[in-house]
C-alpha cells in the first residue's frame, strides 16, 4: 500500500527502532538507517498533506523527523564531530522537524533561565530544539541543558561530567555501578553553599519516585547534583517536568513562567511578578497556524495556557481571586481554543473546572 500514510509511518518507526532502540543504543544509530527512517515519515507526512491523522505509535510522523536526526546529531555530538552534528540538525529543519512557532517557544524557555544556570527537562523536543539553538543559532549557550531522561543511561552523565556540564560528587567508577535502589520515603537534606542566603540548608520529604518502591538511577544522580551544586549555581525545571522527575521539590520551585527556578525558600513565587512575567510570553499567530498540524507541538504549546493557570492556582492560595480571575480572563484572549487547542479532553476539563473555582472564589469575596 504506497500511498497509504499509516504504512510509511510504521515502516519509519521500525527502521528507527532497528537504528536505535533507545536512549543506550542511540550511540549506534547509523546515518544510512537515519536517513531511511526520515524519508519514510517525510512519505507519511506528504501523502497526509502535511497532517497525520492515521493511527500514532508514540510521536507524529513531524516529531520523528526531528528525533531521528536530532538522535544522529547527538551520537556526532559525543564524537566530537561537529561539523557533522550541525549537519544532521539542519536536515531535521529543512524536512519539516522543527517548527518555528514552536522554536520561539524554546527560545522563551531559554530566555527565563539566568545566566550559567543548568536547566532540566523531560522529552526529546526539549533536547534537540535546544540541541539546534545552541548549535546553530548560538542561541544561550550558557545554559546548560540536561534530560532527566537520559541520565538513566551509562553513557550520558558520564559524557556530561566530562564536558564540565554537569558536577557530580560520584567518581567515575561510582557513577558507572550506580542504578536504581529501593527506597523508602525519608527526609533528604541540600545544603545552602552560597553566601547570599541566611538559611543554610533545606530539608523536605522524598517518597520513592517509581513504582512506590525505587528510586531510578536518575533521581539519584540528580540529588547527587542539588546536593553537590549547594545552590552556588541557579538551577531550573521546563515546568512540564512531572514530580517525581523533579524529586517532589514543589515548596522550592518558584515558578518563572515556562520554568520553575529552584530556591532555598518556600512559597517563594510572587504572584505579582509572575504576572508581569506572563505578559512577556508572546502569542501565537493567528494565521500561520503549521504548527497545528503537529499534535505533540500542540502539546508542547499548551504550557503557554497552563503556566497562567498555574499562576491563578498560586494567586487562590494566596487568597487572591481576583488576580486568579485576571489571569484566567488574560490566558482566555491570548490563547483562545482556536488558536491552541487542547490536547488532551482531560486538559480541558481540568481548565474550565479550574475556571469555575476561581469564578466561585472572587463571587464569593464579593458577596461577603
Amino acid at each position: 500500500m504506497p500511498d497509504n500514510p499509516e504504512a510509511w509511518y510504521f515502516y519509519g518507526y521500525a527502521i528507527d527502532r532497528y537504528n536505535s532502540s533507545n536512549g543506550e543504543t542511540m550511540l549506534n544509530a547509523q546515518l544510512s538507517l537515519t536517513k531511511k527512517a526520515s524519508e519514510a515519515f517525510e512519505k507519511a507526512i506528504n501523502l497526509s498533506h502535511d497532517e497525520y491523522k492515521g493511527e500514532r505509535l508514540v510521536l507524529d510522523p513531524h516529531t520523528k523527523i526531528l528525533t531521528v536526526w536530532g538522535s544522529q546529531a547527538l551520537r556526532y555530538q559525543f564524537e566530537g564531530k561537529t561539523d557533522s552534528s550541525n549537519w544532521c540538525l539542519r536536515e531535521a529543519y529543512l524536512k519539516g522537524g522543527i517548527d518555528n512557532t514552536v522554536l520561539q517557544y524554546f527560545r522563551q524557555v531559554l530566555s527565563e533561565c539566568s545566566r550559567n544556570a543548568f536547566l532540566f527537562t523531560n522529552g526529546d523536543m526539549y533536547l534537540y530544539y535546544f540541541a539546534y539553538l545552541q548549535s546553530l543559532e548560538h542561541f544561550r549557550n550558557d545554559v546548560k541543558c540536561i534530560d532527566l531522561n537520559l541520565l538513566n543511561t551509562k553513557w550520558y552523565p558520564e559524557w556530561l561530567v566530562k564536558k564540565n556540564i554537569l558536577p557530580l560528587s560520584f567518581s567515575a567508577q561510582e557513577l558507572q555501578k550506580l542504578d536504581i535502589v529501593k527506597w523508602e520515603k525519608q527526609n533528604i537534606n541540600i545544603p545552602v553553599k552560597n553566601n547570599s542566603d541566611s538559611v543554610s540548608s533545606i530539608t523536605w520529604t522524598l517518597p520513592p519516585t517509581f513504582d512506590k518502591k525505587y528510586l531510578l538511577r536518575s533521581d539519584r544522580i540528580l540529588l547527587d547534583f542539588l546536593q553537590h551544586n549547594g545552590f552556588r549555581s541557579n538551577v531550573f525545571f521546563a515546568n512540564d517536568v512531572p514530580q517525581e522527575m523533579y524529586l517532589f521539590l514543589d515548596d522550592y520551585l518558584q515558578l518563572k513562567g515556562l520554568t520553575y527556578f529552584m530556591i532555598p525558600r518556600k512559597n517563594s513565587t510572587d504572584i505579582d511578578e509572575l504576572a508581569e512575567q506572563l505578559k512577556t510570553l508572546k502569542p501565537l499567530p493567528e494565521n500561520a497556524k503549521k504548527y497545528l498540524n503537529n499534535s505533540d507541538n500542540i502539546q508542547v504549546l499548551n504550557n503557554y495556557r497552563f503556566a497562567y493557570a498555574i499562576a491563578a492556582q498560586i494567586a487562590l492560595s494566596k487568597n487572591k481571586s481576583d488576580k486568579a480571575l485576571q489571569l484566567i480572563e488574560a490566558v482566555e484572549r491570548k490563547y483562545p481554543e482556536k488558536v491552541l487547542p487542547f490536547f488532551a479532553e482531560e486538559a480541558k476539563q481540568w481548565f474550565y473546572k479550574l475556571k469555575e473555582q476561581v469564578l466561585k472564589k472572587t463571587t464569593d469575596s464579593l458577596i461577603f
